[in-house]
């Protein structure tokens, strides 16, 4: 008598597939936290390199010292930077260099690395404020410029290469909803450009959110580049002068400099396609 083959169902087919993907997940995501790791590694080294403080800002730093996880997630909120402030600037005056080096490790933990910072809400604002306070306004605008293009860079590199499959697991919502966006808005370079220009200007979706989802999209880098360029410009000019005015000013008038900035990009991004199409239309006929 002979025995009846077992039959493979469609059931039985998945799991291998499913298995492959789960596995995928595992190894892409121990890359991702390996490199975060070796980079948290290379911020402690560099701390622990540092020349020492003096005692008084060691005082008004032991303050700020977090006593939860909600004072942690609040460290760099607006009464904490303006105590960090004061416990860093004679530090600065001695070892402005280190100093500015370290800011811009943190930033950069944080905008290349959102999957792990998630929580430290705001931490990428309140570090552009301190390099505005405690260096050259100008300088201060041209550097985090520059700070966020690197972060952004890095983000783009790290999750091309591991974070597809990551991001499809953790985040598949958020990444849906901003390919459908992508999908109506975007037709072409200028149009990508524009979108995600104006997205980071706007709080529509968190800057550290587009710098992992773009990756993961596959979407050009040179638009995502620009678009970075020009869309946290205006955020930027406004945080670079913001330790002077905590206290003294209502601040609601600086948010027509985005505002601004986001109906001018509007109105050329409308100029650009009408150009386009007329100019389609005289080649037609």
């Amino acid at each position: 008598m002979k025995k009846e083959k077992h039959k493979i169902t469609p059931q039985d087919k998945n799991i291998p597939d499913s298995q492959i993907k789960r596995n995928n997940v595992k190894t892409n995501l121990f890359y991702i936290i390996l490199i975060f790791l070796i980079y948290i590694l290379g911020v402690i080294l560099y701390i622990c390199a540092m020349p020492g403080m003096n005692e008084d800002s060691k005082k008004k730093l032991r303050v700020l010292a977090p006593k939860n996880f909600k004072d942690l997630k609040n460290i760099l909120s607006i009464g904490k930077i303006k105590i960090l402030y004061e416990a860093l600037i004679s530090y600065r005056n001695e070892h402005g260099i280190v100093l500015l080096i370290l800011l811009s490790l943190f930033y950069i933990s944080y905008n290349s690395f959102p999957l792990f910072l998630w929580w430290m809400t705001g931490a990428g604002s309140g570090i552009t404020v301190l390099i505005g306070a405690f260096y050259n306004y100008t300088f201060s605008i041209i550097y985090c410029t520059m700070l966020s293009i690197l972060s952004s860079l890095i983000a783009y590199v790290v999750y091309s290469m591991y974070g597809k499959s990551v991001i499809e697991h953790f985040l598949k919502d958020p990444l849906a909803k901003f390919n459908e966006q992508l999908n109506k808005r975007v037709k072409n370079t200028f149009d990508l450009f524009s979108y995600i220009a104006i997205l980071r200007v706007t709080p529509i979706f968190p800057n550290t959110l587009i710098n992992i989802l773009a990756p993961c999209l596959s979407l050009p880098v040179i638009p995502l580049v620009f678009a970075t360029l020009v869309g946290n410009l205006p955020n930027i000019i406004i945080l670079g002068q913001t330790i002077n005015r905590l206290s003294s000013i209502d601040m609601t008038h600086q948010f027509y400099v985005p505002i601004a900035f986001i109906a001018l990009l509007i109105l050329f991004q409308r100029i650009m396609k009408y150009t386009h199409v007329e100019t389609k239309k005289d080649k037609q006929s």
